[in-house]
């Protein structure tokens, strides 16, 4: 409850709609994250099919790293699906996975903040040396490196604050106003690798829900 006020207290200061009757969400005794490990190689599969979308690879040279590699195991049905067959409209919807790749960056404290959502991240501003995939690197060296993650209280806080912009984009669009303080697209993300990270419902990456 006292973070749901702490949030509340934001988008007031932020003029953002809020729905006071929407719960809290879990508190940190409830809530398991997921491991440093899993976080890494769920970073690893993004980047690769971020390349992909972004046409910087083709779709064989994706999965022949990833074969070579052993990382076809961490790859979802729809990413599997989306490397096969990358259609225009497809590479498009996965650009918006930057978001998410930022996300996890920030749970792994290779980022360090996570920018108001009025403008998409670039994931160029992450130093090369940082980043899990490029040039001739082993991705295991970035999946297995000892990597420290943020508290259950900052992932909870931002969890909270991200459930609740969301609420505001979606009541925006369900009554066709236009929200101008936050970009939807970018909040959904966000939101979508942040109840990944505190395994909401406990469902995995293809079947996140964001409910509001």
């Amino acid at each position: 409850m006292t973070r749901k006020e702490r949030t509340e207290d934001i988008l007031k200061k932020e003029g953002i709609t809020i729905n006071f009757n929407l719960p809290h969400i879990e508190s940190e005794e409830e809530t398991t994250l997921r491991t440093p490990k899993e976080i890494a190689a769920r970073v690893a599969i993004l980047a690769i099919t971020n390349f992909v979308a972004f046409n910087t690879i083709d779709s064989e040279t994706a999965t022949d790293y990833m074969i070579e590699y052993n990382l076809w195991e961490y790859v979802t049905p729809k990413e599997k699906d989306f490397i096969s067959e990358p259609t225009e409209n497809k590479k498009f919807q996965e650009t918006w996975k930057c978001e998410c790749i930022w996300v996890l960056l920030w749970a792994l404290k290779i980022v360090d903040t996570l920018p108001f959502p009025d403008e998409l991240c670039d994931l160029n501003n992450i130093p090369f040396e940082k980043y899990p995939v490029g040039g001739d690197r082993n991705p295991h060296d970035f999946i297995n490196a000892n990597h420290e993650i943020r508290s259950k209280s900052e992932i909870l806080d931002a969890n909270d604050l991200y459930y609740r912009y969301d609420w505001a984009c979606v009541d925006a669009r369900i009554n066709n106003r236009e929200i101008t303080q936050i970009h939807p697209g970018i909040v959904y993300e966000r939101h979508y690798a942040l109840n990944w990270l505190i395994n909401y419902m406990d469902q995995e990456w293809d079947h996140i829900s964001c409910d509001t």
